[in-house]
């Protein structure tokens, strides 16, 4: 009569964590209605991680993700790579800001010494590059 239901693992290890939000695809314009979601959260939430989660997976479920718990865990990895790599490699911000968000919802996470992010030269090589496309 039902199924049985499939195992669930206990612990994920980091490596399928990232490989699972890699696996999520993102345009730019989903990302960058992302950072708009953000940036609507009152200034006492916009720093607060809980509360980025939650608007994350409110908009993921509301933009019709498949799997929205996972969209909204990766569109919050993305969001938070994007900021560590900005603050890192571009704090003046002086990378076209279309061409940052399209690479950082393209750009595969990686594992870092700091959690998951961005490489960081192959992430700015990236964006060079589609300032230079058409």
């Amino acid at each position: 009569m039902f199924s049985q239901p499939t195992a669930v693992p206990l612990a994920l290890t980091p490596a399928s964590v990232t490989d699972r939000l890699n696996a999520v695809p993102l345009s730019g314009a989903q990302l960058a209605a992302a950072l708009k979601v953000l940036a609507m959260l009152p200034s006492t939430h916009r720093n607060d991680p809980r509360s980025q989660a939650t608007v994350l997976q409110a908009y993921a479920h509301d933009a019709g993700f498949a799997e929205d718990a996972v969209a909204g865990a990766a569109l919050h990895a993305r969001v938070t790579a994007l900021a560590k790599w900005t603050t890192a490699h571009d704090p003046l911000r002086q990378s076209d800001a279309e061409a940052v968000v399209e690479a950082a919802a393209r750009h595969p996470l990686v594992d870092t010494a700091g959690g998951i992010g961005f490489e960081g030269a192959a992430f700015q090589e990236m964006i060079l590059f589609i300032e230079e496309l058409p």
